[in-house]
């Protein structure tokens, strides 16, 4: 039986001539998020699984998933998506919207954008739109970074949604051919701490496919 998922996203897409970024929640249909295991236990021994990491490949790009953190596949507005399976939810609200952490992954084209210069000024677009968007969100860090030897560009925000605060880590990777790409980490703001540095380092792990096939 489908369950209804609320799922807090953050997708780049084209309004005008400015790349901007929704913050939105969708509703997706998937089969229930929280992992069903086979219960099959002993009343006397209990056998763990260890889930190690796995590699995500897609057309263009690779990227590693968690232990415990399952691809979901039925959403078209993005090329990936990734949640936290394993997440143990104790806030009463925050298990109404039925959220989890999560990692989506779109991508842009700027050439289509006559009055930006360059990344930095798509992000800046991106920020101001998000701005529009969602009154209370706040920008609380930005740093550039390289990742495979590309410019990465990260910015923190955080924001309120059905009363539930939370925070998002997008990250902006240049490719060629003026291609840029959008990961966007959301979490549950009392759960950044416990999410940061992995989000960081997935994040970290992004390879376009161009780069490591020559």
């Amino acid at each position: 039986m489908n369950s209804r998922i609320l799922v807090l996203l953050i997708l780049i897409i084209l309004i005008g001539l400015s790349g901007i970024g929704v913050f939105v929640f969708e509703n997706t249909k998937e089969t229930p998020l929280i992992l069903k295991e086979e219960k099959i236990e002993k009343e006397e021994e209990k056998v763990e699984e260890v889930v190690k990491e796995t590699l995500l490949a897609k057309d263009d790009f690779t990227i590693t998933l968690p232990a415990g953190w399952q691809e979901i596949t039925d959403s078209p507005e993005v090329l990936a998506m990734a949640i936290d399976a394993k997440e143990e939810i104790a806030d009463e609200k925050a298990k109404n919207i039925d959220f989890r952490t999560n990692f989506s992954i779109k991508s842009d084209d700027m050439g289509k954008y006559e009055k930006l210069s360059g990344a930095k000024d798509y992000i800046e677009s991106v920020k101001t739109s998000l701005a529009q968007l969602i009154p209370n969100i706040e920008f609380t860090h930005e740093e550039q970074r390289t990742i495979n030897n590309n410019n990465a560009f990260f910015v923190e925000c955080e924001s309120a949604q059905e009363e539930v605060d939370f925070k998002t880590l997008l990250v902006f990777i240049e490719g060629s051919n003026n291609i840029i790409w959008a990961i966007s980490f959301n979490t549950f703001q009392n759960s950044w701490l416990t999410y940061r540095d992995l989000f960081y380092q997935i994040a970290e792990s992004f390879r376009l496919k161009y780069k490591f096939e020559l």
